[in-house]
């Protein structure tokens, strides 16, 4: 047997994810058959590493290819999957409750209409996705996190129509518009090596948990591509769960949720960088801005709020090759103070991309998620600060394990214990 050393920067993640497990007392949306082509990623970003998309690219699912008729449909302009993520989780230690075992899922199933080899139309694409919830909210639960620990808990249990928009690009595609139901945390504010870890906060911005998901809305979002290494992205969404479309009426059973009726703004703009030929980087700021008459923490009302964030993704070592290759990621979040639990907010993470030879699909990932807490919340401790570490195994067929352990300090602004929470993610493409 060929003996194969790890290289440096694999040791130092490997020493720094077992110096961060506690020793005492603490994914992508959708499947990359058809995966979502980047709608900000200049092609030097980390993302742009991603494998492309073609006809032939469902070998790495559950279904396969349908006997050949998933490759037609697809070369005809129709792409159809779907995909489903299950964790189990455990309370180990603090929190609201121990010794407490919760299992919740969430199931989406989704198409991409082509238009140009559907009817000739160049550039269009139809999105839509039906979503599907099962099971309680863990962090309600087991643990009272202020960020949560899972983003499977953002919604209820609920049917619901997630995604129906139309996309159009322009002078090849140098411009694209977005209009229809659409996700703001699927679009803005999102470092790519970070979409692996469980715990929500290193892509969503707190403001958006706390306004739009897992309600999606109608919006348009614009996006221009001004230079090679530069993208500009500005959207508006409209905030109104009691007065849904018709389609989403006849769709959805997520009941109405008191919240204000508003728009929601927001831009970015991003530029990648490249630090040698093969260290790509990219760097995004962007803002946002809530309009309505929104509830304040100390019980009152303000018209508006708004905040901004800044992330910087880069990769640190890579093989003559796509992978395997070692990424940090780092995102700073503030919010108005009055309008949102976490004012403000720091999150960063190592990931390690096919850490062990012949396991090129493989990851290892560390976490850390710094939340600093309004001092309208009037919580015992001002901050709450959580680690994470996991390891995503790829078992073939679009089947993903990932063992996840996450550990608490100040629970809840210290309203709870330290808490430790081991969760056991599954996620299958089909």
């Amino acid at each position: 047997m060929e003996f194969q050393m790890l290289s440096r920067p694999r040791v130092a993640l490997a020493v720094a994810c077992m110096a961060l497990l506690p020793t005492s007392h603490r994914l992508t949306a959708w499947p990359p058959a058809i995966a979502l082509d980047p709608i900000k990623a200049p092609a030097t970003s980390p993302s742009a590493q991603a494998p492309s998309t073609t006809s032939e690219g469902y070998g790495n699912t559950l279904t396969g290819d349908w006997f050949g008729w998933r490759n037609k449909l697809a070369d005809h302009g129709v792409s159809l999957a779907g995909e489903a993520i299950n964790d189990g989780s455990w309370n180990l230690l603090g929190g609201k409750s121990t010794r407490k075992f919760i299992s919740r899922a969430r199931m989406t199933l989704g198409l991409i209409l082509n238009t140009r080899q559907f009817s000739g139309w160049p550039g269009g694409q139809l999105h839509a996705s039906i979503r599907f919830h099962f099971g309680p909210n863990g962090n309600d639960q087991q643990l009272g996190s202020i960020q949560g620990f899972s983003f499977i808990d953002d919604a209820p249990p609920a049917t619901q129509l997630y995604e129906f928009y139309y996309r159009q690009r322009f002078f090849d595609g140098q411009w694209s518009v977005r209009v229809g139901t659409m996700d703001a945390n699927n679009i803005f504010d999102i470092p790519v090596d970070a979409s692996d870890f469980a715990n929500p906060s290193a892509t969503d911005a707190p403001l958006y948990l706390q306004n739009a998901p897992p309600f999606t809305a109608p919006g348009l979002v614009v996006t221009w591509h001004a230079a090679r290494r530069t993208t500009l992205i500005a959207g508006a969404f409209y905030n109104d769960r009691f007065h849904p479309t018709a389609l989403a009426a006849m769709l959805n059973t997520l009941e109405p949720v008191n919240q204000p009726v508003g728009t929601f703004f927001t831009a970015e703009l991003d530029q990648a960088y490249g630090l040698g030929s093969r260290m790509p980087g990219v760097v995004g700021i962007g803002g946002f801005w809530r309009t309505g008459k929104l509830p304040t923490l100390d019980g009152g009302f303000q018209s508006g709020a708004g905040g901004g964030y800044l992330f910087v993704d880069q990769t640190l070592w890579q093989s003559r090759h796509t992978i395997p290759r070692l990424a940090i990621f780092g995102n700073v979040t503030g919010n108005h103070p009055q309008v949102s639990e976490i004012d403000y907010s720091i999150q960063s993470g190592l990931l390690d991309i096919g850490p062990i030879p012949g396991r090129e699909d493989d990851k290892i990932g560390l976490g850390l998620d710094w939340a600093h807490i309004s001092t309208l919340s009037q919580t015992p401790k001002p901050y709450e600060l959580a680690t994470e570490c996991f390891y995503e195994l790829a078992c073939g067929h679009g089947i993903v394990l990932q063992p996840d352990i996450q550990y608490f300090i100040n629970t809840g602004g210290g309203v709870y214990a330290d808490g430790l929470i081991a969760l056991i993610r599954v996620s299958v493409n089909f």
